[in-house]
């Protein structure tokens, strides 16, 4: 793979294509190439990038709009998120303390410090993907007997 070329996971589980400080989303697959568009196309960019199947070399690319700026520290912003979800699915440790832990490694290098994603904007994930791979335990689930129509039911009987 090219040296700017960068596929990485989003949060639906497909690729995104960073190339040139700007994500971009798949399109089309065709026979020879794939069409990559900028993920500000909503904003008003029509940026595309065109690349073999391989995703390793640039075929061709259209211009981004003058708004869409580049940002270089994107990957690693996604990067350190993906390792975040990553951690919080398989370590019992609290997310809190999953989250200090990466935050304190990043901080050691002065360029990466301010690039680290927040805690708000990274703990919605982190607790859905701890809870898709810790299910909910037997005492929380409606067949255990806690579901409140249960409860409603049991209360109406007794009146």
């Amino acid at each position: 793979m090219a040296a700017d070329l960068h596929l990485v996971l989003n949060n639906r589980n497909k690729y995104n294509l960073v190339y040139e400080g700007r994500v971009h989303n798949l399109r089309h697959t065709n026979f020879e190439d794939k069409q990559w568009v900028c993920q500000r196309v909503r904003s008003g960019c029509r940026g595309t990038v065109y690349t073999n199947l391989e995703v390793n070399t640039v075929l061709r690319s259209t211009p981004h709009s003058e708004t869409c700026t580049a940002d270089e520290s994107v990957l690693y912003r996604i990067e350190k998120r993906n390792t975040l979800k990553r951690r919080a699915g398989e370590e019992t440790k609290t997310v809190p303390q999953i989250y200090g832990e990466e935050c304190s490694s990043a901080s050691t290098s002065l360029e990466t410090a301010g690039q680290f994603p927040t805690y708000k904007k990274v703990k919605a994930a982190m607790y859905r993907s701890r809870a898709k791979r810790f299910p909910p335990t037997a005492s929380n689930t409606p067949a255990a007997g806690n579901s409140s129509s249960e409860k409603s039911k049991a209360a109406i009987n007794t009146t």
